[in-house]
């Protein structure tokens, strides 16, 4: 997994969207001027939320973005799936893996156990549960810690 800036961007834009409705929508200018981000880049990443069912878009001159489903039910996960970023911790866990030990290597499952286990975290942390965090952040921590 690599964390990269379009999954960070495609993160901050989905947060951005959870505090937003659909009468109310945010343009990708909007939330790229407010992080100084690119806002061809913006668009993109709001396009392929979009084409993944994430976002919907609204036309016209008070348009832009907003979350199809409710910002509970949207993980971090599934905004990083979206923008088609691999959740595989390491390659060897991938379907397209390289490895050339296979089964025999000593530290698959190790990596396996990992990996469900981030997995995991992504799923159970939605864009809700982030909003809360920003409000207050050590609760958030400790409960994470504590699942």
């Amino acid at each position: 997994m690599n964390v990269t800036r379009k999954s960070s961007y495609g993160l901050i834009a989905a947060m951005e969207l959870a505090q937003c409705s659909p009468d109310d929508p945010r343009s990708a200018s909007s939330i790229a001027d407010q992080y100084e981000l690119p806002a061809p880049f913006m668009e993109k990443i709001l396009h392929e939320l979009r084409k993944a069912g994430l976002v919907r878009s609204k036309q016209g001159c008070a348009g832009g973005y907003y979350l199809a489903r409710s910002a509970e039910s949207v993980s971090v996960r599934d905004v990083l799936e979206a923008l088609g970023e691999s959740l595989d911790l390491v390659k060897c866990l991938g379907a397209a893996s390289e490895c050339t030990l296979g089964s025999s290597c000593p530290t698959q499952a190790a990596w396996r156990q990992v990996d469900v286990r981030l997995k995991s975290l992504l799923d159970s942390m939605s864009l809700q549960s982030l909003l809360d965090a920003k409000q207050e952040p050590s609760k958030a921590v400790e409960g994470r810690l504590a699942a």
